[in-house]
């Protein structure tokens, strides 16, 4: 087929144990679903490799999770620092460890653009953006480890906060990356580039 990789995207689109409302009226994979999915990809030399949302994109589960409304900081955002996200973010792990083979993962972190602006400065005031997410990676990143996953994960959220502060650019207008906000991505994850929009500038 000329594929050695597939990235199955989901939200909450797959199968929670202990979890009925994760997925509900959405389609999700059931577990077995997953397993027969993995182990025919296998037959053709294909890695499948989850791809799933760790922080936002996770709208869905506002319709149906009203007593878990708390674990939301806004919009379609997870609370970092919540104990009770990260327990139900492990549960992620638990399942997608026991239906694929391969052991690496895409944890998105994408497009979290208010993550730290609602309920989380309620709680603890006002953090720099880069330190909020940070810690949150850190501590995904730590379940992950504990399942034995790589991470991969979008870049779009270090870049697109750096673009906030104008002293983030250099001299040709490029973005610079904090070197301290670089330094804390873990071990384990690796982070890869999208863009939608920007056009090849030379150099």
């Amino acid at each position: 087929m000329g594929l050695n990789t597939f990235m199955l995207y989901t939200e909450d689109t797959y199968e929670i144990d202990g979890e009925p409302k994760f997925g509900y009226l959405r389609g999700k994979y059931s577990k077995a679903e997953l397993k027969e999915i993995d182990a025919y990809a296998k037959q053709w030399g294909i890695e499948m490799i989850p791809c799933i949302q760790t922080l936002a994109h996770l709208q869905a589960l506002r319709r149906w999770y009203t007593d878990f409304e708390e674990l939301f900081d806004c919009d379609d955002i997870l609370l970092c620092g919540d104990e009770r996200v990260y327990a139900l973010i492990e549960k992620m792990f638990q399942t997608l460890s026991e239906c694929f083979s391969t052991r690496r993962i895409h944890i998105g972190m994408d497009e979290a653009h208010n993550v730290g602006r609602g309920q989380y400065m309620d709680k603890n005031g006002y953090v720099n953006t880069f330190e909020v997410l940070s810690a949150h990676l850190n501590r995904v990143a730590d379940i992950a480890k504990k399942y034995g996953y790589s991470v991969m994960m979008w870049s779009d959220m270090f870049w697109k906060l750096a673009m906030r502060e104008k002293r983030r650019f250099d001299k040709k207008g490029n973005v610079l990356i904090p070197l301290d906000v670089i330094e804390k991505v873990p071990d384990n994850v690796t982070v890869c580039h999208w863009d939608y929009g920007c056009k090849a500038t030379e150099a």
